[in-house]
Order: C-alpha cells, then structure tokens, then sequence
C-alpha cells in the first residue's frame, strides 16, 4: 500500500501497466496506462461485479480489466464521460 494523499491509497500495481487507487469514500479506480506514441491513463472506477471479482481473485483481474481497457479506451472514455 503507498499513500497517495488527499485520502487516496495505492493498493495494489503493476508498473507502467495499472494501478488500483481506493478513493476516499472506498470505491476502487483501476488506473490504466495506454497508448504508444502517447502516454496517457484512463481511469475506471470498478462497479460492484468487478470490485468482487477483484476481491475473491485478485491482480488477475485487473490484468484482464486492463488489458480490455487498452484493446478499446475511447469506449471507456466514453463511459466515463456519461457517469452523473
């Protein structure tokens, strides 16, 4: 775990890959890095299915979270822009 301020915790990483960061009201962002050229991160807050499935399985999951994310961010781009 390494804190990340503002109430912000990196629980779990895999450099230059993805990061999980629980938030301060306990929800769980996977941050993914993406891109070739161009280096950015998107951030995908995990919803109840996947936060369970991170929790009774572990990194694997978001392994395989992440590896979606880079196959297609500008969908998850998209979902994030949709969020209330």
């Amino acid at each position: 775990m390494r804190d990340l301020g503002q109430g912000r915790t990196a629980i779990a990483e895999s450099i230059w890959d993805w990061m999980l960061i629980r938030e301060p009201d306990g929800s769980l962002l996977l941050s993914v890095v993406c891109g070739s050229v161009g280096i950015y991160e998107v951030d995908v807050v995990l919803d109840a299915e996947q936060t369970a499935a991170f929790e009774a399985n572990g990194a694997p999951v978001l392994q395989h979270l992440a590896e979606d994310v880079r196959k297609d961010p500008a969908h998850y781009l998209a979902l994030r822009r949709q969020a209330p």
